[in-house]
């Protein structure tokens, strides 16, 4: 067997132990590799896991959510139903009464005069009174407008000028309450609803704590209707 020569074994145990350092570092870096792609995925199924969790307990929130709401859904629709119910009842009641009142004084106490107004005046005058009692405000205003507009002179447009004021202040709507108030008395100065409208805008500036303003009406109710009911209230509010 030929001899290697020393040069040529160094040379090739150099290469051999090369090849050598190279795979075990191939193999290193794939045992790292390996490693931290294990770790990766450890970490993936942690947070799937995690999220699922996280997924699971806001459906169950989502669900329990929407039992919440059909559950006052049907509350709320009870609630509807039973005050639907008690409404209708009041409207036949306030119906039998305006039948035992009779055509001349339907609803309201003060239509002693409705024997001059046309029908549909009359109509629309009644329905904007009922509106009133029933506390739809907005609607009352607009129905005594229209009263206003069909029949501007009639006997009742004072009645129905202060109506519109009662509304208003039955909304809190204050100064539109004055302005109409105001406007009564200025067009109807011989109306019978005079002093109420005078003692009417002095509660308005008094609740407004315009104490002075509110005096001033009071006095005037005192003044020019010292026998009326009104003026017994306003003097009990200047003590």
């Amino acid at each position: 067997m030929p001899k290697i020569p020393n040069s040529k074994l160094s040379h090739y145990l150099l290469i051999g132990g090369s090849i050598l350092f190279i795979l075990m570092s191939v193999n290193c870096f794939n045992t790292r590799r390996r490693a931290n792609f294990n770790w990766q995925l450890d970490s993936l199924r942690y947070y799937t896991t995690k999220f699922d969790s996280i997924l699971m307990a806001q459906t169950q929130e989502m669900s329990q959510l929407h039992v919440d709401l059909y559950t006052k859904y049907d509350e709320m629709d009870e609630k509807l139903e039973m005050l639907n119910t008690r409404l209708s009842e009041t409207e036949l009641q306030l119906t039998r009464i305006n039948e035992k009142l009779g055509t001349s004084r339907k609803v309201e106490p003060d239509s002693s005069e409705t024997s001059q107004i046309n029908p549909e005046a009359r109509i629309v005058y009644e329905s904007a009174y009922l509106s009133y009692v029933k506390g739809n405000y907005t609607e009352a205003i607009n129905s005594f407008q229209s009263y206003l507009k069909i029949a501007p002179d009639s006997p009742l447009a004072d009645n129905a000028l202060y109506w519109i004021g009662e509304s208003y202040a039955a909304m809190g709507k204050r100064q539109n309450a004055v302005d109409t108030f105001q406007e009564l008395i200025s067009k109807y100065p011989q109306s019978s609803k005079k002093p109420t409208a005078l003692y009417k805008i002095g509660l308005i500036y008094e609740e407004s704590k315009d104490s002075k303003t509110a005096n001033s009406y009071y006095q005037q109710v005192l003044k020019e209707f010292p026998n009326s009911p009104e003026a017994t209230l306003a003097k009990n509010k200047l003590k």
